[in-house]
């Protein structure tokens, strides 16, 4: 059923949308990787330390002790979705020198200036036989 009202509000939250990401967008980021959950092998180290920082501009660069107990530094760029984000990279410190990291998250809400947010990493190839849930914190 038409309803103008509804309308009126799908129209302003595609007009403010734009605006909302842009405000998102022009802040620096600072993040710590924390850990993560392997599924379906647990074997994989989910204990990920690390820290990142995302640039206003989307572009993106950290450190984290990866699954395979080694450790990684990845470069890329994330781009924002209102509460989701996609961070592409190159990253180094699994079996090739460097590999793609394609890296969907949602963010879970902002508590006194900090905001947890969710990755998962899907299975990209066979070397890693999990998919991956991870945990940040973003200040």
């Amino acid at each position: 059923m038409f309803c103008p009202a509804r309308l009126a509000l799908l129209f302003t939250a595609l007009a403010v949308a734009p605006c909302a990401q842009a405000q998102a967008q022009a802040q620096h980021t600072f993040g710590l990787h924390l850990v993560s959950y392997h599924e379906p092998d647990k074997t994989y180290n989910n204990t990920n330390p690390g820290m990142y920082y995302r640039h206003p501009d989307g572009w993106t660069a950290g450190f984290y002790r990866n699954s395979v107990r080694r450790d990684s530094i990845y470069i890329g760029y994330t781009w924002k979705y209102g509460i989701f984000d996609i961070t592409t990279a190159g990253v180094s410190g699994y079996f090739d020198k460097v590999q793609p990291l394609l890296v969907p998250s949602v963010s879970l809400g902002t508590w006194y200036g900090v905001t947890p947010r969710i990755a998962y990493i899907p299975r990209v190839e066979k070397k890693i036989g999990s998919h991956v849930l991870h945990l940040m914190l973003e200040f």
